[in-house]
């Protein structure tokens, strides 16, 4: 700071400034908060001088120093609300190029992350939650992370029944959250499995309750059978049937079936229809359409591999095969959705013994399923859910 401006700051307080010297030194003070430590310093020596050798303050003086508090005051909030607008542009800047590089991470790639988070989602539920289905919806957000949702679905009689909502949360490739939101937490709770060669578990009650009844219903059942079949056998089974297979239960060599007297509690299996995976269709493109000077537009369908619905079990099988791959790949996410499965060992044991089947969830008229009572073959049976009659004639 420089002897003259010193030598104003003193004019300016014993008010020798003529009024344009005052008004331009006064918008600089307004503008430079940087001359506040100089004034604080003029200020302690008065003090100082006023408490040594004290003096009457005159009126002016007071004026002048409560004018002096109040440019100080002014130039700090304008110093502040300019930090503040600049650290707010700072944190709009930073979230648009977050959002920018979220959308690149998760739609980049070929599959991008955002298929297959969807994929493995998908996946898990195909194969450790018998006749549950889902058809997720992805959000990306904006801080490097990607939300996964949907209704969580059954099929009883010939309509599906929400049982739930689901949602995922993903940072990067790390599934962070997960929540099943059951209606009724009976639902997720209500099928297991007795596994051939056990006399575990007691269906009469089962086949009691079947009986009871009434004619008008559908219902939703998990049925156990004395042996493993292959899946082009299992499937016969139902040919001919007024009721429909949903999901199939598989033999993956779990070492806990034994101490639980052959109850499958956690059982894992496939879906009647299979889980397609990205390679399994055939995309055909459509035809290009001009939409602007430098834009073309097209679309393109996929179609599957036709599935018999009594056969096809070498397609299937391959299906349910690479199913598993895939969340063995994703083991880290796969294994928080499925908690009670081990995929590298299941896989293993598959591929080594092949896809052996022994039981299924079906789903047809209520008394066509009492009908299995007389099954020879049928080990036991669980009653899922039942609702009023919706089948097709």
């Amino acid at each position: 700071m420089s002897d003259d401006f010193k030598q104003k700051l003193r004019d300016y307080k014993d008010g020798k400034l003529s009024g344009e010297e005052r008004e331009e030194l006064e918008r600089e003070l307004e503008k430079m908060e940087v001359y506040q430590s100089y004034l604080d310093e003029m200020m302690d020596l008065e003090e100082h001088a006023a408490n040594t050798n004290p003096r009457p303050i005159s009126d002016a003086e007071k004026k002048r120093h409560k004018r002096e508090a109040r440019l100080l005051r002014k130039g700090k909030w304008k110093a502040r609300i300019g930090t503040a607008f600049t650290l707010i542009g700072f944190f709009i800047g930073f979230s648009i190029l977050c959002s920018i590089g979220t959308s690149i991470f998760y739609e980049a790639g070929d599959p991008s992350f955002r298929e297959i988070n969807r994929d493995v989602v998908k996946s898990a539920f195909a194969v450790g939650y018998p006749n549950v289905t889902i058809q997720p919806n992805s959000n990306a957000g904006t801080y490097f992370n990607m939300k996964i949702s949907g209704k969580m679905s059954k099929r009883i009689g010939d309509e599906q029944r929400e049982v739930g909502d689901f949602s995922a949360t993903y940072s990067f490739q790390w599934l962070r959250l997960y929540d099943f939101s059951w209606s009724d937490s009976s639902v997720a709770y209500k099928g297991f499995f007795l596994f051939p060669g056990n006399q575990g578990g007691d269906s009469g009650p089962e086949w009691t309750r079947l009986e009871k009844l009434p004619e008008g219903t559908v219902a939703e059942a998990y049925v156990s059978y004395k042996k493993l079949y292959s899946t082009d056998e299992f499937l016969k089974r139902f040919e001919g049937k007024h009721y429909d297979p949903l999901w199939f239960a598989v033999d993956n060599g779990d070492p806990d079936i034994k101490r639980f007297d052959g109850l499958v509690i956690n059982p894992i299996g496939f879906p009647a229809m299979p889980v397609w995976h990205r390679g399994d269709g055939k995309v055909t493109e459509g035809p290009k359409q001009k939409v602007g000077p430098f834009v073309t537009m097209s679309s393109s369908s996929t179609s599957y591999p036709p599935i018999d619905p009594y056969g096809s079990g070498a397609l299937r099988e391959a299906n349910f095969i690479k199913t598993l791959r895939v969340l063995y790949q994703h083991q880290r996410a796969a294994g928080s959705l499925v908690p009670s499965v081990d995929f590298k060992a299941t896989l293993d044991y598959i591929e080594n013994n092949g896809v052996k089947i022994y039981g299924a969830v079906i789903t047809g008229p209520t008394k066509e399923i009492l009908k299995l009572k007389e099954d020879p073959e049928v080990s036991a049976i669980r009653i899922g859910e039942v609702a009023l009659w919706n089948w097709r004639e």
